[in-house]
């Protein structure tokens, strides 16, 4: 296998901090312990922006993080999105583009616009919010294995390259990068990914992105665990 790519040692310096959400749902209507409501969302975008923090695009923060290209701002903050639920769309799209806010989210291809447990965007949804010019969809694997860890190669493979084939054509871009389902993946599941051409691999382990083992397993704190905790990191 290939080395794994490296975070840059001139990205070192700086502190970007991740923060991940599920589904974004209206009041009184949590499905799961993982939804956030709309009120604690807003509530909890005040904090960073009382803290400091500033979203940056996922994309900025990638050549920040692979080459040490300068980020712009003191604080660097990117917020995602996982499992493209609709309330991502109906919800957190609306307020994030009020306040000019870039963020990403990532996405289960065989559940594009499919209702499982939840209802998902559309691939036509997911084109919407990246034409804004603040989104960027990530890749999620294609059925959202519980853990990618206990999957054979072949299977593992078929994850990957899957939902690489199916963005690529349904975005009509390269698809460069991924998140791990329930953030479980290790140096074998970041090598298979980096060899279906995935650049950038989103992890739940927590901390600032420089500090990241690689750019396959770049760390990003909890929203529903950990958000305390990311304020604090944000403010230093």
């Amino acid at each position: 296998m290939a080395l794994l790519p490296a975070v840059s040692p001139a990205a070192k310096p700086t502190k970007t901090h991740f923060v991940v959400w599920h589904d974004i749902v209206p009041p009184g209507k949590k499905q799961v312990w993982f939804d956030t409501e709309t009120k604690e969302f807003a509530r909890q975008l005040d904090a960073l922006a009382e803290a400091g923090a500033e979203p940056v695009s996922l994309d900025d923060a990638y050549e920040h993080l692979r080459g040490g290209r300068r980020l712009a701002v003191r604080r660097p903050v990117v917020l995602c999105f996982d499992d493209n639920t609709v309330g991502i769309y109906e919800y957190a799209f609306p307020e994030l583009t009020r306040r000019g806010y870039p963020f990403a989210v990532s996405a289960h291809t065989k559940y594009v616009g499919v209702t499982t447990g939840k209802a998902h965007n559309s691939w036509a949804q997911l084109r919407e919010m990246e034409a804004s010019g603040l989104t960027r969809v990530v890749s999620q694997t294609h059925t959202h294995p519980p853990d990618l860890r206990t999957l054979t190669g072949a299977a593992l493979r078929r994850e990957l390259w899957e939902s690489k084939i199916r963005h690529e054509e349904n975005m009509g871009r390269t698809a460069r990068f991924l998140t791990y389902p329930s953030g479980k993946w290790d140096k074998r599941v970041a090598e298979a990914a980096h060899e279906a051409g995935y650049r950038l691999g989103l992890t739940e382990d927590h901390g600032a992105a420089e500090g990241s083992p690689h750019l396959l397993g770049v760390r990003r704190w909890s929203s529903h665990k950990r958000f305390a905790e990311a304020v604090r990191a944000i403010l230093g």
